[in-house]
């Protein structure tokens, strides 16, 4: 639901038809340095073929950054 539901956080993630699942999130690092963002996931979400994990260093917005990433390796990897 965190990639295919209207409003949700990593929509980013979204890969027209294949369901991707998968979860967004920051971590927080020292003081006075901007947190990580991640997204990490896996598609087909019914039948997985392909799992991913996406760490942006200093980008706090999971959702609006790593995500995209993730689906832009996930439709190389899945050819579409």
């Amino acid at each position: 639901a965190s990639v295919e539901q209207p409003g949700a956080f990593a929509a980013g993630a979204r890969i027209a038809g294949v369901a991707v699942a998968g979860k967004t999130g920051t971590a927080e690092v020292a003081p006075g340095f901007a947190p990580h963002g991640w997204f990490i996931g896996f598609a087909p979400a019914s039948e997985p073929q392909v799992a991913i994990a996406v760490i942006l260093e200093n980008v706090p917005r999971g959702g609006e950054d790593a995500a995209p990433v993730a689906a832009t390796v996930l439709r190389a990897l899945l050819r579409r």
